[in-house]
C-alpha cells in the first residue's frame, strides 16, 4: 500500500474524530483526492478544503484549496498561504492532512473576525498610510474593532463587537468617546447604530413590488464605521451658513459648553451645523415664509439623515458609494426640538421687536 492510500484511509477512519464538526465530502484513492467540510457553531465560518496529492507526497506538500460561501476570497487565499508556509516549516516530509485540517480549523476558531475581513480592509485603506496604527485595532479574543477616527484636534473613538451570526445581526457599538460637542456625540451615536440596524431589519415600506422575504442583510460593519469615519473627518471643517465661519473653534478647549451663549454648536435637521446666535438671528429676522423658513446652505449635507448610509439591503451586500449633492441651496425646512416656532408666533415677535425698537428711537430722540 503506498504512503497515499494509506494516508487517505487514516483520514477516512480518523477525521471526524480529531477534527471537530468536520465531514468528510470525498475521500478517492484514484484520483488521490480529499474534501472536507470544516463546520462550526457558527454558520458565517464554514468552508470547504479540498486535498491534493503531488506525485512526491509527502516530501512534497499536499495541494490546498479553500471554499466558501460565505468566508472572504481574499481571506481564503491568505490562510491557503499561511498554511502552506505552516506545512514546509513543520510537516513535509511525513503525513500531514489531518495536521492541515486541523490547523484550519483552529486558525478560523481563533479568528472571529474573519467574517469582516473584506471590511477591515476596506477601513485599513480610508484611513489611509499616513494613519496611525492605533486608529484600527483588532481583538480576536473578544471579537471586536477598536477604532478611533481624528479630524483636526477633535477624535471619536467606538468599540464595535461582533457577533456569533454576523452579518445576520449588526454589529454592536459600545464605549463611543469623543471631544466634540455633545450635540455631535448624540449624533454619531445614535446614527450609527441606526445605520447598522436597517442593515439587518427590512423596511416598514418595502419598495413596489418586493416583499419582506425579499430583504437580504447586509454586513454593517463597515457602512457604520465609514460613517463615523467621514463625519468626524469633516466636522472641524463645517462652516456655519448664517456668518461663514468655521462653527468649531480649533482647539477643543475652546468649545462653548454654555448653551445659552451665542458660539454654542446646534446642529439641525439637514445635517448643516449653525452657531446659536446665528441661528436664533436668522430665525427671528423677516421674511417668514409659509411652512418655516428653509436652510440658507449653499449645497445639500452630505450626510443628511434621510438619505446617507442607510442599509441598503435591497441591494444586496455591496458597498455603498455616496457621491456629493451637487445640486443647488441645500433648501430643506429648519427643524430643531430647541427651535420649533410657526409663522404668526414669528411674525408676532418681529412685531413686538420692531415696536420695542421705535419706541427706544423715539425716546432717543426726544432726549436730543
Amino acid at each position: 500500500m503506498s504512503i497515499v492510500d494509506f494516508e487517505i484511509d487514516e483520514v477516512r477512519k480518523l477525521c471526524e474524530n480529531v477534527v471537530p464538526h468536520s465531514k468528510i465530502i470525498a475521500c478517492t484513492k484514484d484520483p488521490a483526492l480529499l474534501r472536507v467540510d470544516i463546520q462550526s457553531n457558527q454558520y458565517y465560518r464554514q468552508f470547504t478544503v479540498c486535498l491534493r496529492f503531488p506525485s512526491e507526497y509527502p516530501k512534497q506538500s499536499v495541494l490546498i484549496e479553500l471554499k466558501s460561501k460565505t468566508l472572504s476570497e481574499k481571506f481564503l487565499q491568505g490562510l491557503t498561504g499561511l498554511c502552506e508556509r505552516q506545512v514546509k516549516q513543520e510537516y513535509l516530509g511525513k503525513p500531514h492532512c489531518i495536521k492541515v485540517l486541523q490547523f484550519l480549523q483552529q486558525y478560523v476558531n481563533d479568528n472571529p473576525l474573519c467574517v469582516c475581513f473584506d471590511e477591515i480592509q476596506q477601513l485599513r485603506k480610508d484611513l489611509g498610510e499616513d494613519a496611525s496604527t492605533d486608529q484600527l485595532k483588532l481583538k480576536q479574543k473578544s471579537s471586536c474593532v477598536h477604532f478611533t477616527v481624528k479630524g483636526g484636534e477633535y477624535y471619536y473613538r467606538v468599540k464595535a463587537v461582533i457577533p456569533d451570526d454576523y452579518p445576520l445581526h449588526c454589529v454592536d457599538l459600545q464605549q463611543q468617546e469623543t471631544n466634540l460637542p455633545a450635540v455631535l456625540l448624540r449624533y454619531l451615536n445614535g446614527q450609527s447604530r441606526e445605520i447598522a440596524r436597517q442593515c439587518v431589519e427590512p423596511p416598514l415600506r418595502m419598495p413596489k413590488g418586493k416583499t419582506a422575504a425579499d430583504f437580504q442583510p447586509a454586513p454593517s460593519l463597515y457602512r457604520t464605521l465609514k460613517f463615523c469615519l467621514e463625519a468626524t473627518k469633516g466636522f472641524h471643517l463645517e462652516e456655519c451658513p448664517i456668518c461663514g465661519k468655521l462653527v468649531l473653534p480649533q482647539t477643543p478647549a475652546e468649545l462653548e459648553a454654555d448653551d445659552n451663549k451665542d458660539a454654542f454648536v446646534e446642529r439641525v435637521y439637514c445635517g448643516h451645523l449653525f452657531h446659536q446666535g446665528c441661528l436664533k438671528l436668522y430665525l427671528s429676522e423677516p421674511p417668514f415664509p409659509k411652512g418655516g423658513k428653509l436652510c440658507p446652505a449653499k449645497s445639500r449635507h452630505l450626510r443628511t439623515d434621510a438619505t446617507y448610509y442607510m442599509g441598503g439591503g435591497m441591494q444586496g451586500s455591496k458597498i455603498p458609494t455616496i457621491l456629493p449633492d451637487k445640486g443647488g441651496a441645500c433648501g430643506i425646512r429648519l427643524a430643531h426640538d430647541r427651535w420649533v416656532v410657526n409663522v404668526k408666533m414669528a411674525e408676532s415677535r418681529w412685531a413686538q421687536k420692531q415696536a420695542r425698537q421705535r419706541e427706544l428711537e423715539e425716546v432717543v430722540d426726544f432726549l436730543k
